[in-house]
Protein backbone atom coordinates (compact mmCIF):
# COMPACT_ATOMS: atom_id res chain seq x y z
CA UNK A 1 0.00 0.00 0.00
CA UNK A 2 2.84 2.43 0.87
CA UNK A 3 4.40 1.77 -2.53
CA UNK A 4 1.09 2.60 -4.23
CA UNK A 5 0.59 5.78 -2.22
CA UNK A 6 4.13 6.88 -3.04
CA UNK A 7 3.49 6.35 -6.75
CA UNK A 8 0.35 8.44 -6.59
CA UNK A 9 2.26 11.25 -4.91
CA UNK A 10 5.05 11.17 -7.49
CA UNK A 11 2.66 11.38 -10.39
CA UNK A 12 0.57 14.17 -8.80
CA UNK A 13 -2.64 12.41 -9.68
CA UNK A 14 -5.74 14.63 -9.90
CA UNK A 15 -8.93 12.73 -8.97
CA UNK A 16 -12.07 13.21 -11.05
CA UNK A 17 -15.43 14.33 -9.75
CA UNK A 18 -18.56 12.28 -10.19
CA UNK A 19 -21.35 13.67 -12.34
CA UNK A 20 -24.62 12.42 -13.87
CA UNK A 21 -24.16 8.85 -15.12
CA UNK A 22 -26.18 6.85 -17.63
CA UNK A 23 -26.58 3.14 -16.89
CA UNK A 24 -27.82 0.55 -19.37
CA UNK A 25 -28.97 -2.42 -17.33
CA UNK A 26 -29.13 -5.95 -18.79
CA UNK A 27 -30.86 -9.08 -17.55
CA UNK A 28 -27.60 -11.02 -17.71
CA UNK A 29 -26.41 -9.51 -14.43
CA UNK A 30 -24.30 -6.67 -15.78
CA UNK A 31 -24.55 -3.02 -16.79
CA UNK A 32 -22.99 -0.58 -19.22
CA UNK A 33 -22.12 2.63 -17.36
CA UNK A 34 -21.38 5.93 -19.09
CA UNK A 35 -19.89 8.37 -16.60
CA UNK A 36 -19.17 12.04 -17.48
CA UNK A 37 -15.74 12.96 -16.09
CA UNK A 38 -13.63 16.09 -15.81
CA UNK A 39 -10.17 17.05 -14.53
CA UNK A 40 -8.04 20.19 -14.42
CA UNK A 41 -4.71 19.22 -16.01
CA UNK A 42 -1.38 20.86 -16.71
CA UNK A 43 -0.18 21.56 -20.24
CA UNK A 44 1.80 18.74 -21.84
CA UNK A 45 1.72 15.20 -20.44
CA UNK A 46 0.01 14.45 -17.14
CA UNK A 47 -1.58 11.56 -15.29
CA UNK A 48 -5.19 11.47 -14.20
CA UNK A 49 -7.09 8.91 -12.15
CA UNK A 50 -10.62 7.72 -11.35
CA UNK A 51 -11.58 5.39 -8.49
CA UNK A 52 -15.36 5.78 -8.19
CA UNK A 53 -15.92 2.35 -9.72
CA UNK A 54 -17.98 -0.68 -8.66
CA UNK A 55 -16.05 -3.73 -7.52
CA UNK A 56 -17.62 -5.83 -10.29
CA UNK A 57 -16.08 -3.78 -13.10
CA UNK A 58 -15.06 -5.96 -16.05
CA UNK A 59 -11.39 -5.02 -16.15
CA UNK A 60 -10.85 -5.12 -19.92
CA UNK A 61 -13.96 -3.02 -20.68
CA UNK A 62 -13.17 0.60 -19.60
CA UNK A 63 -12.31 3.23 -22.16
CA UNK A 64 -11.99 7.00 -21.81
CA UNK A 65 -12.80 9.64 -24.43
CA UNK A 66 -11.76 13.28 -23.92
CA UNK A 67 -12.99 16.26 -25.92
CA UNK A 68 -9.82 18.36 -25.81
CA UNK A 69 -7.02 16.00 -24.77
CA UNK A 70 -5.39 12.83 -26.09
CA UNK A 71 -5.41 9.58 -24.09
CA UNK A 72 -2.03 7.86 -24.54
CA UNK A 73 -2.17 4.91 -22.10
CA UNK A 74 -4.63 3.39 -19.63
CA UNK A 75 -3.76 1.37 -16.52
CA UNK A 76 -6.05 -0.68 -14.33
CA UNK A 77 -4.75 -1.42 -10.86
CA UNK A 78 -4.19 -5.12 -10.34
CA UNK A 79 -2.24 -5.05 -7.07
CA UNK A 80 -5.19 -4.54 -4.79
CA UNK A 81 -5.06 -7.53 -2.48
CA UNK A 82 -3.27 -6.42 0.66
CA UNK A 83 -4.29 -9.35 2.77
CA UNK A 84 -2.29 -8.48 5.87
CA UNK A 85 -3.77 -4.98 6.02
CA UNK A 86 -7.39 -5.75 5.32
CA UNK A 87 -8.55 -9.35 5.34
CA UNK A 88 -7.61 -10.08 8.95
CA UNK A 89 -10.49 -7.79 9.89
CA UNK A 90 -12.87 -10.23 8.22
CA UNK A 91 -11.77 -13.51 9.81
CA UNK A 92 -14.93 -15.40 10.78
CA UNK A 93 -17.09 -13.27 8.47
CA UNK A 94 -18.72 -13.99 5.10
CA UNK A 95 -16.94 -12.81 1.94
CA UNK A 96 -17.77 -13.08 -1.77
CA UNK A 97 -14.96 -14.15 -4.10
CA UNK A 98 -15.01 -13.70 -7.88
CA UNK A 99 -12.36 -15.64 -9.81
CA UNK A 100 -10.62 -14.63 -13.03
CA UNK A 101 -12.34 -17.52 -14.89
CA UNK A 102 -15.76 -16.03 -14.11
CA UNK A 103 -16.71 -18.45 -11.34
CA UNK A 104 -17.64 -17.18 -7.89
CA UNK A 105 -18.33 -18.48 -4.40
CA UNK A 106 -19.40 -17.25 -0.98
CA UNK A 107 -18.00 -18.56 2.29
CA UNK A 108 -16.64 -17.81 5.73
CA UNK A 109 -13.03 -16.59 5.91
CA UNK A 110 -11.17 -18.88 8.35
CA UNK A 111 -7.43 -18.61 7.57
CA UNK A 112 -4.79 -16.40 5.88
CA UNK A 113 -1.30 -17.62 5.11
CA UNK A 114 0.85 -15.52 2.82
CA UNK A 115 -1.03 -15.26 -0.44
CA UNK A 116 -3.27 -18.22 0.39
CA UNK A 117 -6.84 -17.63 1.53
CA UNK A 118 -9.00 -20.35 3.09
CA UNK A 119 -12.78 -20.32 3.46
CA UNK A 120 -15.40 -22.79 4.63
CA UNK A 121 -18.52 -23.44 2.60
CA UNK A 122 -21.22 -26.06 3.10
CA UNK A 123 -19.03 -28.25 5.35
CA UNK A 124 -16.11 -28.05 2.87
CA UNK A 125 -12.79 -26.24 3.22
CA UNK A 126 -11.44 -24.41 0.16
CA UNK A 127 -8.00 -22.82 -0.22
CA UNK A 128 -6.74 -20.82 -3.20
CA UNK A 129 -4.04 -18.37 -4.22
CA UNK A 130 -4.66 -14.66 -4.76
CA UNK A 131 -3.54 -15.06 -8.39
CA UNK A 132 -6.83 -16.87 -9.14
CA UNK A 133 -8.96 -14.01 -7.75
CA UNK A 134 -10.51 -11.22 -9.79
CA UNK A 135 -12.01 -9.37 -6.82
CA UNK A 136 -13.35 -9.82 -3.30
CA UNK A 137 -16.31 -8.07 -1.70
CA UNK A 138 -16.95 -7.90 2.00
CA UNK A 139 -19.71 -6.50 4.22
CA UNK A 140 -19.98 -2.74 3.91
CA UNK A 141 -19.84 -0.23 1.09
CA UNK A 142 -17.03 1.52 -0.73
CA UNK A 143 -15.25 2.98 2.27
CA UNK A 144 -14.88 -0.46 3.89
CA UNK A 145 -14.40 -2.54 0.77
CA UNK A 146 -11.36 -4.71 0.44
CA UNK A 147 -11.03 -4.21 -3.26
CA UNK A 148 -11.34 -0.68 -4.59
CA UNK A 149 -10.53 -0.64 -8.30
CA UNK A 150 -9.07 2.44 -9.94
CA UNK A 151 -8.00 3.58 -13.39
CA UNK A 152 -5.13 5.88 -14.37
CA UNK A 153 -4.37 7.44 -17.74
CA UNK A 154 -1.46 9.26 -19.29
CA UNK A 155 -2.92 12.13 -21.31
CA UNK A 156 -1.59 14.97 -23.42
CA UNK A 157 -3.10 18.46 -23.58
CA UNK A 158 -1.46 21.46 -25.24
CA UNK A 159 -2.53 24.02 -22.65
CA UNK A 160 -3.42 23.95 -18.97
CA UNK A 161 -7.17 23.73 -18.31
CA UNK A 162 -10.15 21.42 -17.96
CA UNK A 163 -10.22 18.04 -19.71
CA UNK A 164 -13.76 16.70 -20.06
CA UNK A 165 -15.13 13.52 -21.52
CA UNK A 166 -16.82 10.18 -20.82
CA UNK A 167 -15.67 7.04 -19.05
CA UNK A 168 -17.49 3.96 -20.37
CA UNK A 169 -17.24 0.49 -18.82
CA UNK A 170 -19.09 -2.75 -18.12
CA UNK A 171 -19.69 -4.06 -14.62
CA UNK A 172 -21.20 -7.13 -13.00
CA UNK A 173 -23.46 -6.84 -9.99
CA UNK A 174 -26.51 -5.26 -11.63
CA UNK A 175 -29.77 -6.81 -12.76
CA UNK A 176 -33.45 -6.09 -13.39
CA UNK A 177 -36.75 -7.89 -13.91
CA UNK A 178 -40.13 -6.81 -15.15
CA UNK A 179 -42.93 -7.07 -12.58
CA UNK A 180 -46.59 -6.76 -13.53
CA UNK A 181 -49.64 -6.36 -11.33
CA UNK A 182 -53.12 -7.10 -12.65
CA UNK A 183 -56.03 -6.05 -10.38
CA UNK A 184 -59.12 -7.83 -11.72
CA UNK A 185 -62.66 -6.55 -11.72
CA UNK A 186 -64.29 -9.67 -13.07
CA UNK A 187 -67.83 -8.35 -13.01
CA UNK A 188 -66.98 -6.06 -15.90
CA UNK A 189 -64.06 -8.00 -17.45
CA UNK A 190 -61.72 -5.07 -16.81
CA UNK A 191 -58.53 -4.73 -14.79
CA UNK A 192 -55.91 -2.23 -13.71
CA UNK A 193 -52.62 -3.13 -15.36
CA UNK A 194 -49.40 -1.93 -13.69
CA UNK A 195 -45.98 -2.46 -15.33
CA UNK A 196 -42.87 -2.01 -13.15
CA UNK A 197 -39.16 -2.73 -13.19
CA UNK A 198 -37.44 -4.32 -10.21
CA UNK A 199 -33.87 -2.98 -10.34
CA UNK A 200 -31.00 -4.48 -8.32
CA UNK A 201 -27.68 -2.77 -7.55
CA UNK A 202 -25.59 -5.43 -5.83
CA UNK A 203 -22.42 -3.35 -6.14
CA UNK A 204 -20.73 -1.19 -3.52
CA UNK A 205 -21.33 2.10 -5.36
CA UNK A 206 -24.13 4.66 -5.04
CA UNK A 207 -25.47 6.40 -8.16
CA UNK A 208 -27.21 9.78 -7.91
CA UNK A 209 -28.96 11.75 -10.65
CA UNK A 210 -28.85 8.57 -12.68
CA UNK A 211 -30.39 8.05 -16.10
CA UNK A 212 -31.39 4.39 -16.17
CA UNK A 213 -31.89 2.33 -19.33
CA UNK A 214 -33.26 -1.21 -19.19
CA UNK A 215 -32.50 -3.81 -21.84
CA UNK A 216 -34.87 -6.70 -22.41
CA UNK A 217 -33.26 -9.86 -23.73
CA UNK A 218 -29.73 -11.20 -23.92
CA UNK A 219 -26.85 -9.70 -25.85
CA UNK A 220 -23.66 -11.27 -27.21
CA UNK A 221 -21.14 -11.75 -24.42
CA UNK A 222 -18.20 -14.13 -24.00
CA UNK A 223 -18.68 -15.48 -27.50
CA UNK A 224 -22.32 -16.56 -27.00
CA UNK A 225 -24.87 -15.13 -29.40
CA UNK A 226 -28.29 -14.62 -27.87
CA UNK A 227 -31.55 -13.07 -28.98
CA UNK A 228 -31.85 -9.36 -29.87
CA UNK A 229 -32.75 -6.93 -27.12
CA UNK A 230 -35.35 -4.27 -26.57
CA UNK A 231 -34.12 -1.13 -24.86
CA UNK A 232 -36.11 0.88 -22.35
CA UNK A 233 -35.38 4.11 -20.57
CA UNK A 234 -37.03 4.45 -17.20
CA UNK A 235 -37.42 6.76 -14.21
CA UNK A 236 -39.27 7.26 -10.99
CA UNK A 237 -42.25 9.04 -12.54
CA UNK A 238 -43.12 12.51 -11.33
CA UNK A 239 -46.13 12.78 -13.60
CA UNK A 240 -47.93 10.88 -16.31
CA UNK A 241 -45.57 10.56 -19.26
CA UNK A 242 -46.38 8.61 -22.41
CA UNK A 243 -43.53 6.40 -23.64
CA UNK A 244 -41.82 7.63 -26.79
CA UNK A 245 -40.64 4.90 -29.13
CA UNK A 246 -37.64 5.21 -31.40
CA UNK A 247 -36.24 2.62 -33.81
CA UNK A 248 -32.46 2.27 -33.66
CA UNK A 249 -31.21 -0.63 -35.78
CA UNK A 250 -32.53 -3.81 -34.20
CA UNK A 251 -33.55 -2.03 -31.00
CA UNK A 252 -36.70 -0.28 -29.84
CA UNK A 253 -35.91 2.57 -27.47
CA UNK A 254 -38.44 4.03 -25.05
CA UNK A 255 -37.79 7.37 -23.41
CA UNK A 256 -39.63 8.07 -20.18
CA UNK A 257 -37.30 10.83 -18.89
CA UNK A 258 -36.22 11.83 -15.40
CA UNK A 259 -33.40 11.10 -12.96
CA UNK A 260 -33.17 8.63 -10.07
CA UNK A 261 -31.00 7.54 -7.17
CA UNK A 262 -29.75 3.95 -7.03
CA UNK A 263 -27.77 3.16 -3.90
CA UNK A 264 -25.27 0.35 -3.58
CA UNK A 265 -26.54 -2.94 -2.15
CA UNK A 266 -30.12 -1.80 -2.77
CA UNK A 267 -33.11 -2.83 -4.86
CA UNK A 268 -35.79 -0.44 -6.08
CA UNK A 269 -39.04 -0.72 -7.99
CA UNK A 270 -39.99 1.87 -10.57
CA UNK A 271 -42.82 2.19 -13.10
CA UNK A 272 -42.22 1.32 -16.73
CA UNK A 273 -45.53 2.83 -17.77
CA UNK A 274 -48.35 4.66 -16.08
CA UNK A 275 -51.17 2.32 -14.86
CA UNK A 276 -53.63 1.28 -17.56
CA UNK A 277 -57.23 0.09 -17.46
CA UNK A 278 -57.49 -2.91 -19.78
CA UNK A 279 -60.07 -5.50 -20.81
CA UNK A 280 -59.46 -9.23 -20.57
CA UNK A 281 -61.00 -12.48 -21.66
CA UNK A 282 -61.36 -15.19 -19.04
CA UNK A 283 -61.41 -18.81 -20.15
CA UNK A 284 -61.17 -22.14 -18.39
CA UNK A 285 -58.56 -24.37 -20.03
CA UNK A 286 -58.36 -28.16 -20.25
CA UNK A 287 -55.31 -29.32 -22.24
CA UNK A 288 -54.37 -32.92 -23.07
CA UNK A 289 -52.42 -35.25 -25.35
CA UNK A 290 -53.73 -38.19 -27.37
CA UNK A 291 -54.10 -41.00 -24.79
CA UNK A 292 -54.28 -38.98 -21.56
CA UNK A 293 -56.99 -40.05 -19.13
CA UNK A 294 -57.57 -37.83 -16.10
CA UNK A 295 -60.02 -35.83 -14.06
CA UNK A 296 -58.96 -32.49 -12.59
CA UNK A 297 -59.96 -28.85 -12.05
CA UNK A 298 -59.50 -26.63 -15.10
CA UNK A 299 -56.82 -23.97 -15.35
CA UNK A 300 -57.94 -20.32 -15.23
CA UNK A 301 -56.65 -18.45 -18.27
CA UNK A 302 -56.69 -14.69 -18.82
CA UNK A 303 -55.93 -13.15 -22.20
CA UNK A 304 -55.06 -9.46 -22.59
CA UNK A 305 -54.72 -7.93 -26.06
CA UNK A 306 -51.67 -5.68 -26.27
CA UNK A 307 -53.34 -3.15 -28.56
CA UNK A 308 -54.12 0.55 -28.50
CA UNK A 309 -57.82 -0.32 -28.58
CA UNK A 310 -57.24 -2.07 -25.26
CA UNK A 311 -55.37 0.93 -23.83
CA UNK A 312 -51.98 -0.74 -24.26
CA UNK A 313 -50.10 -1.10 -27.55
CA UNK A 314 -46.62 -0.97 -25.94
CA UNK A 315 -43.89 -3.64 -25.93
CA UNK A 316 -44.01 -5.65 -22.70
CA UNK A 317 -40.79 -7.33 -21.53
CA UNK A 318 -40.69 -10.85 -20.12
CA UNK A 319 -41.45 -10.95 -16.42
CA UNK A 320 -43.55 -12.13 -13.50
CA UNK A 321 -47.18 -11.06 -13.18
CA UNK A 322 -49.13 -10.99 -9.91
CA UNK A 323 -52.93 -11.22 -10.08
CA UNK A 324 -55.25 -9.64 -7.54
CA UNK A 325 -59.03 -9.71 -7.22
CA UNK A 326 -60.96 -6.64 -6.15
CA UNK A 327 -63.93 -7.52 -3.98
CA UNK A 328 -66.36 -5.95 -1.56
CA UNK A 329 -65.42 -2.62 0.00
CA UNK A 330 -62.57 -2.30 -2.54
CA UNK A 331 -60.65 -5.07 -0.78
CA UNK A 332 -57.86 -6.59 -2.89
CA UNK A 333 -56.84 -10.24 -2.53
CA UNK A 334 -53.98 -12.16 -4.16
CA UNK A 335 -55.30 -14.86 -6.52
CA UNK A 336 -52.20 -16.15 -8.34
CA UNK A 337 -49.11 -15.40 -10.37
CA UNK A 338 -47.51 -16.44 -13.64
CA UNK A 339 -44.62 -15.66 -15.98
CA UNK A 340 -45.27 -13.93 -19.29
CA UNK A 341 -42.97 -13.91 -22.27
CA UNK A 342 -42.16 -10.81 -24.28
CA UNK A 343 -45.41 -9.44 -25.68
CA UNK A 344 -44.92 -7.22 -28.75
CA UNK A 345 -47.46 -4.65 -29.88
CA UNK A 346 -50.51 -6.34 -31.37
CA UNK A 347 -49.88 -9.68 -29.64
CA UNK A 348 -51.83 -11.19 -26.76
CA UNK A 349 -50.56 -11.87 -23.26
CA UNK A 350 -51.77 -15.22 -21.87
CA UNK A 351 -51.77 -15.69 -18.09
CA UNK A 352 -52.58 -18.81 -16.07
CA UNK A 353 -53.46 -17.90 -12.49
CA UNK A 354 -54.20 -21.34 -11.06
CA UNK A 355 -57.05 -23.86 -11.06
CA UNK A 356 -60.77 -23.40 -10.44
CA UNK A 357 -62.07 -26.19 -8.27
CA UNK A 358 -65.66 -25.40 -9.24
CA UNK A 359 -64.94 -26.30 -12.87
CA UNK A 360 -63.81 -29.90 -13.42
CA UNK A 361 -62.84 -31.74 -16.60
CA UNK A 362 -62.81 -35.49 -17.16
CA UNK A 363 -61.09 -37.02 -20.21
CA UNK A 364 -61.63 -40.65 -21.16
CA UNK A 365 -60.19 -42.73 -24.00
CA UNK A 366 -63.25 -44.69 -25.16
CA UNK A 367 -61.38 -46.77 -27.68
CA UNK A 368 -57.81 -47.10 -28.94
CA UNK A 369 -56.76 -49.31 -31.83
CA UNK A 370 -53.27 -49.48 -33.36
CA UNK A 371 -52.54 -51.51 -36.49
CA UNK A 372 -49.39 -51.98 -38.55
CA UNK A 373 -50.18 -48.97 -40.77
CA UNK A 374 -52.82 -47.06 -38.81
CA UNK A 375 -53.87 -45.78 -35.42
CA UNK A 376 -57.29 -44.67 -34.19
CA UNK A 377 -58.51 -43.24 -30.90
CA UNK A 378 -61.95 -42.17 -29.68
CA UNK A 379 -62.05 -39.52 -26.97
CA UNK A 380 -64.74 -38.26 -24.58
CA UNK A 381 -64.30 -35.02 -22.58
CA UNK A 382 -66.84 -33.82 -20.00
CA UNK A 383 -66.63 -30.42 -18.29
CA UNK A 384 -68.82 -29.74 -15.25
CA UNK A 385 -69.48 -26.17 -14.10
CA UNK A 386 -70.82 -25.79 -10.54
CA UNK A 387 -70.53 -21.99 -10.57
CA UNK A 388 -73.64 -19.82 -10.57
CA UNK A 389 -72.53 -18.12 -13.81
CA UNK A 390 -71.97 -19.35 -17.34
CA UNK A 391 -68.34 -19.78 -18.37
CA UNK A 392 -66.19 -20.01 -21.50
CA UNK A 393 -64.09 -23.16 -21.82
CA UNK A 394 -61.32 -24.09 -24.21
CA UNK A 395 -60.53 -27.79 -24.73
CA UNK A 396 -57.04 -28.09 -26.23
CA UNK A 397 -56.11 -31.44 -27.80
CA UNK A 398 -52.64 -32.33 -29.09
CA UNK A 399 -52.48 -34.97 -31.83
CA UNK A 400 -49.11 -35.80 -33.38
CA UNK A 401 -48.22 -37.09 -36.82
CA UNK A 402 -50.37 -37.21 -39.96
CA UNK A 403 -53.96 -37.26 -38.67
CA UNK A 404 -57.59 -36.48 -39.42
CA UNK A 405 -60.50 -35.86 -37.03
CA UNK A 406 -63.92 -37.30 -37.66
CA UNK A 407 -67.22 -37.69 -35.84
CA UNK A 408 -66.65 -34.62 -33.69
CA UNK A 409 -69.73 -33.75 -31.61
CA UNK A 410 -68.81 -30.03 -31.50
CA UNK A 411 -67.10 -27.57 -33.79
CA UNK A 412 -63.34 -27.38 -33.42
CA UNK A 413 -60.54 -25.15 -34.70
CA UNK A 414 -57.18 -26.37 -35.98
CA UNK A 415 -54.48 -24.18 -34.43
CA UNK A 416 -51.43 -25.86 -35.94
CA UNK A 417 -50.21 -29.25 -37.25
CA UNK A 418 -50.56 -30.87 -33.82
CA UNK A 419 -53.26 -28.88 -32.05
CA UNK A 420 -57.03 -28.51 -32.17
CA UNK A 421 -59.27 -26.79 -29.67
CA UNK A 422 -62.99 -26.82 -28.94
CA UNK A 423 -64.45 -23.47 -27.76
CA UNK A 424 -67.39 -24.08 -25.43
CA UNK A 425 -69.85 -22.04 -23.41
CA UNK A 426 -71.22 -23.95 -20.41
CA UNK A 427 -74.24 -22.64 -18.49
CA UNK A 428 -74.33 -22.07 -14.75
CA UNK A 429 -74.53 -25.37 -12.83
CA UNK A 430 -74.31 -27.27 -16.10
CA UNK A 431 -72.05 -29.63 -17.98
CA UNK A 432 -71.15 -30.51 -21.56
CA UNK A 433 -69.55 -33.54 -23.19
CA UNK A 434 -67.49 -33.49 -26.37
CA UNK A 435 -66.55 -36.64 -28.29
CA UNK A 436 -64.36 -37.13 -31.35
CA UNK A 437 -62.22 -39.69 -33.13
CA UNK A 438 -58.77 -39.16 -34.61
CA UNK A 439 -57.15 -41.44 -37.16
CA UNK A 440 -53.56 -41.72 -38.40
CA UNK A 441 -52.31 -43.66 -41.41
CA UNK A 442 -48.79 -44.26 -42.70
CA UNK A 443 -47.03 -46.37 -45.30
Amino acid sequence: MKKLIGLITLLSLIMGQSNHATMTLYKDGFALIKQPVAWNVQGGESTISWDMLPVGIIKDSPFLTLDNATVKTQRYNQDVFHFSEHLYDYLGKTIDVEFINGNSLTGTLVELSGNIITITRKRSVISFNQDRIDFITTPGKLENILFKPSLTWNVYKKKMGPARGSLIYLSKGFDWDAIYRLILNESGNSAEFIAEAYVKNNSNLDFTNLTLQLVEGNVKQNGAVRKPAVLYKSMVPQAELAPQEEQLGDYHIYYLGGKMRLNGEESITTRLYAPKTVSFQKTYLFENDERNQREEPLAIEYQIANTEDNNLGVPLPQGKIHLYQSGMNDAVEFVGEDEIRQVPKGATATIISGRAFDVVGKRTVLNYDRQRKSEEGSISITVTNTLNTKIKVRLVEHIYGDWVVRDASANYRKKDASTIHFPLTIPANGSQTVTYTYRKEWN
